[in-house]
């Protein structure tokens, strides 16, 4: 008896992997209150999300799983809802036990821009149907052109470590089969893979024609720069880059885990400052503002640059989500190592202004982030 064609074996083994991996690691959970025998798929209509819907519902039942689909209608498009309705009926033919569309509401603040707006409210949407329907993970369809793209553009700002990692397969409940383990070289597929998987199921997909807009950096890359390169270094391009990605991420994943152990450990109970007289209050305004987050600087002092810089850069992003205060602006490598300076070359540097509308200074011994006090003439409440 002949088996299945080689690209769908292929996302089989992938999807396969991924689902008993996840099984695994909640093997030992303690609280599995609330978790049933099921996945769920973000379908967008096109390719890569139809290809492993189909592939997750036929592994899934002979694993026992049900598996779901998951459609948000951004509603940036006209014809958004029309575009949703053709994805639940070829989600429902490819194989979903249940279908669940949902709208996401995006607002005109949209810190960060379009793409990123969309991305945080679909997430929200897939993590609501997931914990209302106790899936046990999230399975999304990134391939391994989505992971050069997203290397490549990392490379091009400068990035570090954690973005050149690119994207993860697995982290949490959120899955990625089509990406590969990083173990096996041949276990990811391509988008032309997916394409095919489609195509012998005999459904029809969806192209997006956000991802065919020269207005987004992604589209650019995807066809105009991947190309260029292919033909300039090699078709090996592509895997390449994604191989990059796995080789950095280990020591990316290690690094930040020590460093968010280290500033666990480091941060330190201020207690507010009492009445400030205005005299005193006017030569520096900070002291209106309560401590939001406070780290011992001579122990942090000690630890190497790769740790050190990791904890600083956490922590500055902790006390700006902690000050509550929304910003489109991403913390720079200039800033990390202007707060490095107050560790290592200490010499009585004045605050430093940071994304968040969020200040830090060095006093007695401790790093101390606060609120940026109100701008001049605003009101400023001050504790009694």
């Amino acid at each position: 008896m002949a088996g299945p064609p080689p690209v769908v074996a292929r996302a089989r083994t992938a999807v396969r992997a991924a689902l008993a991996a996840r099984l695994e690691d909640l093997a030992d959970r303690t609280d599995p209150q609330g978790m049933a025998p099921r996945f769920v798929v973000g379908v967008s209509g096109g390719a890569d999300s139809l290809a492993l819907l189909a592939t997750t519902a036929w592994v899934g039942a002979r694993m026992g799983l049900e598996t779901e689909a998951v459609i948000v209608d951004h509603g940036l498009q006209d014809g958004s809802a029309e575009v949703a309705e053709r994805a639940a009926a070829a989600s429902e033919r490819v194989g979903a036990q249940r279908v669940h569309v949902r709208r996401a509401q995006i607002g005109a603040d949209r810190a960060g821009g379009l793409e990123n707006a969309a991305r945080d409210a679909r997430r929200a949407l897939l993590e609501e149907v997931r914990e209302d329907r106790g899936a046990l993970a999230i399975l999304l369809g990134h391939t391994l052109d989505d992971q050069a793209e997203q290397v490549l553009m990392a490379l091009a700002r400068g990035a570090g470590p954690r973005a050149l990692s690119g994207i993860a397969p697995a982290r949490g409940p959120w899955l990625r089969p089509f990406l590969g383990t990083g173990r096996d070289e041949t276990s990811a597929l391509r988008r032309r893979d997916t394409e095919e998987i489609c195509r012998l199921h005999d459904v029809e997909w969806w192209e997006d024609p956000m991802n065919a807009d020269d207005a987004f950096v992604r589209s650019r890359v995807r066809h105009r720069v991947m190309p260029l390169l292919r033909e300039a270094l090699g078709e090996q391009i592509d895997e390449n880059l994604a191989r990059s990605a796995d080789l950095v991420r280990p020591d990316a994943q290690m690094l930040d885990a020590e460093a968010a152990a280290a500033l666990e450990s480091l941060r330190r109970e201020v207690a507010p400052e009492p009445e400030v007289h205005d005299a005193v209050l006017s030569q520096d305004p900070l002291l209106a503002q309560d401590p939001l987050l406070a780290l011992d600087a001579h122990a942090l002092a000690a630890h190497p640059a790769a740790i050190r810089t990791r904890v600083l850069r956490d922590a500055a992003r902790l006390a700006a989500s902690l000050g509550g205060a929304r910003s489109d602006k991403s913390l720079v490598r200039r800033q990390v190592l202007e707060m490095d300076a107050l560790l290592v070359s200490w010499h009585g540097q004045g605050p430093l202004t940071l994304p968040g509308r969020i200040v830090l200074a060095r006093r007695e011994g401790l790093l101390v982030w606060r609120r940026a006090p109100a701008e001049p003439g605003a009101p400023q409440a001050r504790r009694r």
